[in-house]
């Protein structure tokens, strides 16, 4: 499978890989393996520089980086930052729980993945989001590409 070469990784995938989403096939486990195994290596992954994602991943992942694929490249996200591997963008709270980046066609999106639409945009739309099992990713597809947003999906519907 070909994978985008610069993402921002929405947690879900985190989760899935962790096989802690009951909803997310084996197959879909098994592709969001295969993404994070490929975007540690051969991915820059986009985070924010006010830590707002890590903050989240964090929720659902250990920094020992076990047991699971999901808790081992949250370490190693927090091992590379600084390196050519983790790119951190400036997102920007408007304090009414989304970001000046977002676009208002958007502002309408699930407020816990605004920063994830922000970290898009103040990469100058370069990187590409990731989903696994996050429905609203795909309901709002139109809309996120009206607005030039792109989404990797890794599983089927």
């Amino acid at each position: 499978m070909t994978y985008p070469e610069r993402v921002v990784v929405d947690t879900n995938v985190l989760i899935v890989a962790n096989g802690k989403a009951d909803h997310a096939s084996d197959r879909c486990v098994i592709g969001a393996v295969d993404f994070l195994e490929h975007a540690r290596s051969d991915s820059v992954v986009v985070l924010d520089s006010l830590g707002l994602i890590s903050d989240e991943y964090q929720r659902y992942c250990s920094y020992r980086g076990q047991p699971g694929v999901g808790d081992y490249f949250f370490l190693h996200l927090h091992r590379m930052q600084g390196t050519r591997h983790v790119h951190l963008v400036d997102i920007s709270p408007d304090g009414d729980g989304s970001y000046l980046e977002v676009p208002s066609a958007l502002r309408g999106f699930d407020p816990s993945d605004q920063k994830f639409i922000a970290a898009v945009v103040a990469d100058d739309y370069r990187s590409t989001i990731v989903n696994c099992v996050d429905s609203d990713w795909r309901e709002a597809e139109d809309a996120l590409l009206e607005a030039k947003i792109l989404v990797h999906q890794v599983c089927e519907r």
